[in-house]
Formats: C-alpha cells, structure tokens, sequence
C-alpha cells in the first residue's frame, strides 16, 4: 500500500479485528490517525523501518507522510466466524 501527501486510509474500521500490524517499508517517517483529518503534525509518527501493532482497536487507521510514495506493509488479523 502507498501512503502520500494526502491521508488515506489504511485500515477501515472492522468490529472482528484481533490485531494489526503496519511496517513502514518506505523511506520517510509516516504519521497514524483515527481519522481523514490526520496530518504530519498530528499524527502519531512510524519511523523508517519501524512496526506498530495493535490488539485492542476495531477503529480505522489513516496514514499520511510528506513524502509521496511511501510503501507501508499491513496486516490484520479477524476474529473466526
């Protein structure tokens, strides 16, 4: 998935989440939020390289860099039927 100058969405909201897991596999820090509104400013940063996983949270994640074309790597794991 890529993530640029605009926020986009990299985890829509999902009540069967057991976890989560995003890598930074680009080349510029990446900024989380809970919402379209995060900004670089904002947002909680995920450095170069860096991993962030979460077991807790059924809410959406968006992303946003300043740097366009950043590669990140998400995984979400689902509660079985």
């Amino acid at each position: 998935m890529t993530v640029g100058l605009t926020p986009v969405c990299v985890l829509p909201p999902n009540p069967k989440r057991r976890s989560y897991a995003i890598v930074n596999n680009g080349g510029a820090t990446i900024y989380l939020g809970a919402d379209a509104g995060v900004t670089t400013d904002s947002g909680e940063p995920l450095a170069v390289g860096a991993m962030i996983s979460d077991d807790t949270d059924p809410e959406a994640v968006w992303a946003i860099s300043g740097t366009a074309d950043q590669d990140i790597r998400v995984t979400e794991i689902i509660k079985a039927e």
